[in-house]
């Protein structure tokens, strides 16, 4: 288990580097829809639907970088003052308790909900452009697998810290 951990970080970093690229197409969608709307009077019918569809996109499937670099918030007012071991306790039954069960029910919903998307061919009801949805619901299960893989090499580490960063006989 533990020489996979490097590839899961590898992949989270890789995801995340990856998805980030979208924070340009937002811009440039956004951009590009207020200078239609503001300077031409001409607005598009397909910019919201684009819009929360990127957003959506960068911030689910952002998670597992973010928890890579530990950039999730926490509140901080005691974990701060323990001890490594003292918040390797705290860490193990945050995960334990929170972060797997939540994690956990994120991807198995997730995938129901992308199926049953996909099934019906639902669109969005909410603009004329009417986008088919099951592609971008598959986010939801596909961010919520890569936040689980790096939780697990997260776990690993809380584990390691808790048996006095020895594992395997030899620092990992």
């Amino acid at each position: 288990m533990l020489e996979l951990i490097p590839k899961i970080e590898k992949l989270s970093k890789w995801s995340g580097i990856a998805v980030s690229w979208l924070i340009l197409a937002l811009v440039a969608e956004l951009v590009y829809d207020t200078a239609a709307r503001y300077l031409f009077n001409a607005p598009t019918v397909w910019s919201f639907d684009v819009s929360y569809m990127l957003y959506g996109t960068l911030f689910i499937l952002g998670g597992a970088y973010t928890l890579h670099y530990k950039r999730h918030i926490r509140v901080d007012l005691l974990y701060t003052r323990l001890s490594k071991r003292g918040k390797a306790f705290v860490d193990l039954f945050g995960y334990l308790i929170f972060f797997f069960p939540i994690v956990g029910v994120l991807v198995i919903h997730g995938v129901l909900f992308t199926y049953e998307s996909w099934v019906s061919m639902e669109h969005a009801s909410i603009t004329y452009w009417a986008p088919i949805l099951w592609w971008f619901k598959a986010t939801i299960p596909l961010g919520g697998l890569l936040l689980l893989l790096q939780g697990i090499a997260e776990f690993s580490r809380v584990i390691r810290d808790l048996c006095g960063g020895q594992l395997t006989g030899k620092e990992t």
